[in-house]
């Protein structure tokens, strides 16, 4: 890069400043965000069920237990954080998607 020359903002530099409107231009749908972590959560159960049919007798393999365990468990603590740290309060402003996911009255 030559002197004197700069790169755009990130739209995460636009949200600590305040301009939302640019950072929201590049944000992820909930839906996206919720099928990713399924999908992660699966594959990790899936790794689990391979290396308990085909390599758990011969213990061979381990590497796949704490992998499948890491990725099995990440979308558990993913889910829990964001419901223990209260988007869902049914008073707040975060629209109803968040709202739509909580429980209670």
């Amino acid at each position: 890069m030559a002197a004197g020359t700069r790169l755009p903002p990130s739209p995460a530099a636009h949200a600590l400043h305040g301009d939302t409107a640019a950072a929201a231009t590049r944000s992820v749908p909930a839906s996206l965000v919720a099928a990713s972590l399924v999908v992660v959560g699966l594959g990790g159960g899936a790794l689990l069920v391979w290396w308990a049919a085909a390599f758990h007798r011969a213990n061979a393999r381990l590497w796949m237990v704490p992998v499948g365990l890491v990725l099995l468990g990440t979308p558990l603590v993913v889910w829990l954080s964001v419901f223990a740290s209260g988007p869902c309060d049914r008073s707040s402003s975060l629209g109803w998607r968040l709202r739509h996911f909580c429980r209670g009255s």
